[in-house]
């Protein structure tokens, strides 16, 4: 079986990345995964436990944390030197990034195996050049060949494009997982939060940070199930979990006919 590498960075949401890596381990079958795991949150009391551990080809705790921006920076620079070779494909993935299933990596390893493009995320933001970088596939030779993607200060999303445009290297967008936002003049809109959504009902996918979600890790499990259509949480789903994806994927849809600045404007880069 074909084996894919995965870096998961992990600061303080240790309990995050333990219910990541049991999904990982229970529901992505598609692919051979080598899982690294780096984490700069020792110092300050988090802990990788054993059970995590036991999940986990290769655990790298960092003494030192760079901070927000360039902690996470940090965190994949240490994990590229552990990518074996042998993986054609690395996913970097955040703790609090969870997905069910790896239908959709499977499909976008094989757009990128038609050598077109390097990179495959989600667009960040509608009105510049950005790219996720919770959640992205990357060819693994260009990212040991081309570490400096990944060596930000400023916001991760613009950085990576920007990149990847000025020398000339291609991206395609995984558009199970847009859009990301709605426009800033909304201040109210269903199923997000600083007006970014945390749910992708196509791709299964649930991004919450559980600090900011109303029921914390508990909520975040029943929004699991639901999208997921499963009862891989052994929790009491409230809601109809068939009516709550359809509210989910409608407040989704009519995201798309809120008037944008890239509507008026060409899509700008920030430099």
């Amino acid at each position: 079986m074909r084996k894919i590498c995965i870096i998961i960075r992990v600061y303080n949401r240790v309990e995050d990345l333990k219910h990541c890596l049991s999904i990982i381990k229970d529901t992505w079958t598609n692919f051979e995964y080598y899982i690294i795991v780096v984490s700069n949150g020792k110092k300050k009391g988090f802990l990788v436990d054993q059970e995590s551990k036991g999940k986990i080809n290769q655990l790298v705790e960092l003494e030192e944390n760079s901070g927000h921006l360039k902690g996470n920076s940090q965190l994949l620079l240490q994990g590229l030197p552990y990518i074996p070779d042998n993986c054609d494909y690395t996913i970097l993935l955040e703790a609090d990034t969870w997905i069910y299933s790896d239908v959709y990596i499977k499909k976008y390893i094989s757009k990128l195996d038609k050598g077109i493009a390097v990179w495959a995320s989600a667009k960040w933001y509608d009105s510049i050049f950005s790219l996720a970088t919770d959640f992205a596939i990357v060819q693994s030779k260009f990212i040991k060949n081309h570490w400096q993607i990944l060596d930000f200060g400023t916001r991760p999303e613009d950085y990576v494009a920007n990149f990847l445009i000025d020398n000339n290297f291609q991206f395609i967008y995984i558009t199970e997982n847009m859009p990301i936002h709605v426009p800033s003049y909304i201040h109210h809109y269903p199923y997000t939060r600083g007006n970014r959504f945390n749910m992708f009902p196509k791709a299964k996918m649930v991004t919450y940070h559980v600090e900011n979600l109303k029921g914390g890790m508990q909520k975040k499990k029943e929004y699991f199930n639901i999208l997921s259509n499963t009862k891989y949480f052994d929790i009491l789903v409230e809601k109809s979990s068939t009516l709550e994806r359809v509210i989910v994927q409608m407040s989704i849809y009519f995201s798309y006919l809120l008037p944008r600045k890239s509507w008026f404007n060409i899509v700008r880069r920030i430099k």
